[in-house]
């Protein structure tokens, strides 16, 4: 399923640099294949994902009449609602996550159509960061929610995108951060970053964030029980060869971005604010890969690195016809690829967790026994 799914994403992807006049005459016709294909993705799995067991064992106890207050604790009011509103369709967990998806897909289609200067690129970075966190359903309504507001935020109109920050606070309160985006519209000069980044790997290679966040690891187990322990022993030690291949990784394209920013093409305030937060997610990413807090702290900051699907579009504009663009998306086809191995490593433990691989749905894969404890 998910070698189709890149395949698929990838030649609409190679379509839309190369041939972008076909792209345009059947670009609903496309849109509307990765939409319903992603539907069936997402709403057709099962035990795949991160919402095994806790998303389902909550389904399960409202539609058999248990009151959802007891869960008042654990969601937010938002999902809670909208859990309402599935159950009283159907009791079928299924019937729950084609709805999810639906209003998940739906809204960041509308977000990356607005916004991408190549929008099947963002098609093909969007399902290669979202994939590794499938199963965050409260988040992810909330992520669906601030792409709106991500449009509003385009156009300069900093309310309309508080609002909408607002409203996505009522299903996953993780997307507080994103508030601070309206504050990264602006240019900053190349020898700040530089700055700010050397200082992040002196601090990442001295392993102090490691040690401290051991430490705020131990509290979360405490407070937050089984979660936080499935989180942070999800972390295994990494050499320094890791370290570095990790890092080429995800700075690669704010590299490419900053030595050639001469010629980067259509340039505005929104280049900016996308530039500006994926930058610091990706600060955060080198302070904490490899800790015990690596999960907990790229789940805070899928906000900040989503706006990756972006980023790539812009990082097209500077290469000429054919061979240099050519390059790039061979490039991205194996940058999604490891990054989508990666995402799913972080989550498997041997002999406890099995969350992804080989995807299960109601159709492929039924006979497979997945490891969730």
């Amino acid at each position: 399923m998910y070698i189709l799914a890149i395949l698929l994403f990838s030649s609409l992807a190679f379509l839309n640099v190369f041939n972008k006049e076909i792209v345009d005459k059947y670009k609903v016709i496309f849109a509307f294949v990765c939409f319903i294909f992603l539907i069936f993705h997402d709403g057709l799995r099962w035990e795949t994902g991160t919402d095994w067991l806790p998303y389902t064992q909550a389904y399960e106890d409202m539609a058999n009449g248990i009151e959802y207050v007891n869960y008042t604790n654990q969601f937010e009011s938002g999902y809670l609602m909208l859990f309402a509103l599935s159950y009283f369709i159907s009791d079928e967990y299924t019937v729950y996550l084609i709805i999810h998806a639906v209003i998940f897909y739906t809204l960041f289609f509308i977000c990356i159509f607005k916004l991408s200067k190549y929008p099947f690129v963002s098609i093909l970075v969007f399902y290669m960061v979202t994939l590794p966190y499938l199963g965050m359903n409260r988040q992810f309504i909330a992520m669906s929610i601030y792409a709106i507001g991500l449009i509003y935020l385009a156009k300069g109109q900093r309310y309309y995108y508080l609002l909408f920050i607002a409203i996505a606070f009522f299903f996953h309160h993780s997307v507080a951060i994103a508030a601070t985006a309206v504050f990264f519209n602006k240019k900053i000069r190349n020898r700040y970053l530089l700055i700010v980044l050397g200082i992040a790997l002196a601090i990442s290679f001295s392993g102090i964030i490691k040690t401290l966040s051991t430490g705020l690891a131990l509290v979360l187990n405490g407070s937050m029980e089984d979660k936080a322990d499935a989180y942070t022993n999800m972390t295994n030690d990494l050499s320094i060869v890791s370290i570095i291949f990790s890092l080429i990784r995800k700075l690669l394209w704010i590299s490419l971005l900053m030595i050639f920013d001469k010629k980067v093409d259509d340039k505005d305030d929104s280049y900016y604010t996308f530039f500006n937060m994926y930058f610091l997610g990706s600060i955060f990413y080198v302070l904490f890969n490899g800790t015990p807090l690596q999960i907990i702290v790229s789940r805070a900051l899928i906000y900040f690195n989503i706006m990756e699907m972006f980023l790539i579009p812009y990082v097209l504009t500077i290469f000429k016809p054919n061979y240099g663009k050519l390059l790039i998306m061979f490039v991205l086809v194996a940058y999604c690829y490891i990054n989508i191995k990666k995402g799913f490593d972080n989550f498997a433990i041997e002999g406890k967790f099995d969350l992804f691989e080989p995807y299960k749905g109601l159709f492929i894969n039924t006979d497979y026994v997945r490891q969730t404890h």
